[in-house]
């Protein structure tokens, strides 16, 4: 399955911590060895772990401490895995140690499943990731290779894996994965529709990327006119009929923040945006039961902000809670928009 990539946390395995995790009980005095494997805290900052893996941890001894459902390439295997800040110079994965009554081994790190169980750090590179989707599915890989091979995609991001201890990768650009592939799953040209059609965000970043100024004063230096570039888009046809009915049900207000976050347009009508509670490009629904009016900052938030999930079926006398970043809001419906959010899940 194509999946679209966020980030990547990556650590180059050294010789001891592979030992470590791989050791039998009672193979040496004192103990069979550690049973996680630690990413230092110098080549990822912990405000990267948080980026990576979310604000909503909890509290450890030392730090934060996460819990989630991971999947390995190649395999249908989820498991949940915790990672915590064990000391302050490293943040580690937990249970990694193979021969232990207590293992939790990420299926993809798993001898069982192709993983080394021995080799040479002195000519051999082994790497470990784990790889953030832009739906926040977390996957597991990894690869032995001391230099990207001919046959594998790679850019100058992905070739830190080969060339850094360890690291926190974050794409602007579109990058892909196969969640089939086991030796190398990244792509950069989509092989589905759905991914191969620019979204809001792609278009926002690349207006963002894009500093004109250095070629505007080059423009006035030349005297001359900026060139007219044509670009083709594939627009998905949306029910336009949708948010008019809506934003004229609501008078323009925010059916999360009322009138307070949004503002007048010239006419005197307050000025709101239609949200998709399922994303349009995650199979949600053009229709009245998907759809919420709200006000520009609201709108943003709930696309970039950490949103607690939504459940319509809890909702109780025409509302339901939300937690924003941390803050509790509550959604409110209109009785007549209520009665297509009812059906809805009737259907």
């Amino acid at each position: 399955m194509e999946k679209r990539v966020d980030s990547v946390v990556f650590r180059r395995m050294t010789y001891a911590d592979f030992r470590h995790i791989n050791k039998v009980g009672g193979e040496e005095e004192g103990g069979g060895g550690q049973s996680y494997i630690d990413f230092p805290t110098a080549d990822i900052p912990l405000p990267r772990w948080f980026e990576f893996l979310g604000v909503n941890s909890d509290d450890g001894k030392v730090g934060p401490v996460w819990k989630f459902s991971i999947n390995s390439l190649g395999l249908n295997s989820p498991i949940e895995l915790k990672i915590y800040q064990r000391r302050k110079q490293s943040v580690c994965i937990a249970s990694q140690k193979i021969h232990s009554r207590e293992s939790n081994r990420v299926p993809s790190w798993h001898s069982d499943n192709g993983f080394p169980e021995d080799y040479n750090p002195d000519k051999q590179n082994l790497v470990i990731y784990i790889i953030r989707t832009k739906d926040r599915e977390y996957w597991a890989g990894w690869f032995l290779q001391d230099q990207v091979p001919a046959n594998w995609i790679g850019n100058k991001s992905l070739r830190r894996l080969f060339t850094e201890v360890a690291g926190y990768l974050k794409f602007r650009k579109n990058v892909f994965i196969e969640t089939t592939n086991t030796k190398w799953p990244f792509y950069y040209d989509a092989n589905t529709i759905i991914n191969d059609i620019p979204t809001e965000e792609d278009i926002e970043d690349e207006l963002v990327l894009e500093d004109t100024s250095p070629k505007l004063q080059e423009l006035i230096d030349k005297n001359e006119q900026p060139k007219l570039r044509q670009r083709i888009l594939k627009i998905r046809q949306r029910n336009s009929q949708i948010v008019i009915n809506l934003k004229k049900l609501y008078k323009g207000h925010c059916q999360i923040s009322g009138a307070n976050l949004t503002f007048k347009k010239k006419n005197g009508e307050f000025y709101s945006e239609l949200h998709h509670l399922i994303p349009l490009g995650e199979k949600g629904s053009d229709a009245y039961g998907n759809a919420i009016a709200v006000s520009p900052l609201i709108h943003r938030m709930l696309h970039y902000a950490t949103v607690s999930k939504i459940d319509l079926s809890q909702i109780n006398n025409r509302k339901l809670k939300i937690r924003i970043n941390e803050t509790d809001y509550e959604i409110t419906w209109h009785p007549d928009h209520l009665k297509t959010v009812e059906k809805s899940l009737k259907d």
